[in-house]
C-alpha cells in the first residue's frame, strides 16, 4: 500500500512541478512573484493525492474483507 501512495505522490509531484510549470510558461507568459505563492498549495495538491489513495485502498480493503 505505502509504495502505491509513494508512487501516486511522486508522479503528481512530477506532473505539477516539472511539466506543468514549462507548460504554464508557454500557455501564460510573463509570470513572476504571483506564482511563487501557489507553490504550497501544489504541496497540499500532492499529499492530498496521496491521502486520497490511501484512503481509498484502506475502505477497499474493507470492503473485500467483509
Amino acid at each position: 500500500m505505502l509504495k502505491l501512495i509513494l508512487t501516486t505522490m511522486i508522479s503528481c509531484y512530477v506532473f505539477i512541478y516539472w511539466l506543468g510549470g514549462p507548460l504554464a510558461e508557454v500557455i501564460f507568459p510573463g509570470g513572476g512573484v504571483a506564482e511563487s505563492y501557489l507553490k504550497p498549495i501544489y504541496l497540499g495538491i500532492v499529499v492530498l493525492s496521496g491521502l486520497i489513495v490511501g484512503c481509498t485502498y484502506y475502505i477497499a480493503e474493507l470492503i473485500k474483507k467483509d
